[in-house]
């Protein structure tokens, strides 16, 4: 451990060999998992805005205005990901045998 690190209490990486690689997922398991993710940002981007709006000093303006934006890419992320697996679906079923 270099003097830098535990100067500023930076713990080391782990080895590549002990992180767990994740399992190949499906589309459709991806799908759920993006959309589950962009329904979870919206929820919270709401509650924010409700704390915000009942004058709950922990939140402030910064925070709902983030948890805003992270909803709306997220939902923007999905909506894409769904046209280009329709488009995809349309041209294999152009397809001419």
């Amino acid at each position: 451990m270099s003097i830098v690190s535990r100067a500023y209490g930076v713990q080391q990486a782990p080895a590549l060999d002990a992180i767990d690689k994740p399992q190949a997922a499906g589309p459709g398991e991806a799908f759920s998992k993006i959309l589950t993710d962009a329904k979870d940002l919206d929820k919270d981007a709401t509650h924010q805005a409700e704390r915000f709006a009942a004058h709950d000093p922990s939140v402030g303006i910064h925070e709902v205005v983030i948890a805003s934006e992270k909803a709306s890419i997220a939902v923007r992320y999905a909506v894409t990901l769904k046209n280009k697996a329709l488009e995809a679906y349309r041209e294999l079923m152009n397809t001419q045998v």
